[in-house]
């Protein structure tokens, strides 16, 4: 059975804050920087989400993953 939209967005959200954890300790080079640029494009994103505070996307992401 599929997933409801919130759920989908819950579990992306908690993915891509798992991927950017694991690069803020990874060695910096260029392949690093763009991943880590996509991953927080996607969170700003998701942050436009009506129900994005509920999630616990209620903080500045730049300043938490910066870039």
């Amino acid at each position: 059975m599929g997933k409801t939209a919130e759920e989908v967005l819950g579990y992306l959200k908690e993915l891509l804050e798992v991927y950017l954890a694991e690069l803020n300790g990874s060695e910096k080079n260029t392949f690093a920087y763009g991943e880590k640029t996509a991953y927080v494009e996607c969170l700003e994103i998701i942050q436009l989400w009506e129900k994005a505070q509920t999630f616990g996307l209620n903080y500045d992401i730049e300043k938490r993953y910066p870039i």
